[in-house]
């Protein structure tokens, strides 16, 4: 039979060993931590570049569109009037960013109005003799 002495010996070995297994691991994770740390931001900047590289074509592409509609239409538009952050919606002008509430505001009248009609349809009439 193994005395104290050796058990809490080995014991102390085996928590050495399990420390140091335990600390190659944190090492490996925090490198392998940096290295996808270094990939994310890479890529963010890839992003970003592409970003740019997309906004820049998207106005090379209005201004081809603005220089055409010169040509088709006969005559250069007034400074200032064509702005690709507008959208025409019925008739007028408004930030691209409105257009989709506004979309959603009539969709919403619409289904109102459609509603109270099939009220009216199905009411009731009394007739008195």
């Amino acid at each position: 039979m193994a005395s104290a002495k050796e058990e809490a010996s080995r014991a102390a070995a085996k928590a050495v060993k399990v420390k140091k297994m335990a600390e190659e691991k944190l090492s490996s994770s925090a490198a392998k931590l940096a290295a996808l740390q270094i990939a994310k931001e890479k890529v963010e900047a890839e992003l970003d570049q592409n970003y740019d590289e997309s906004e820049e074509l998207l106005k090379q592409c209005f201004d081809r569109a603005v220089r055409q509609a010169h040509v088709l239409y006969g005559g250069p538009p007034t400074a200032g009037e064509f702005n690709m952050d507008y959208e025409v919606h019925q008739g007028r002008l408004v930030p691209s960013a409105e257009v989709g509430a506004l979309v959603a505001q009539e969709a919403q009248v619409a289904g109102t109005q459609e509603g109270e009609a099939e009220a009216e349809e199905g009411e009731c009439v009394e007739i008195q003799d």
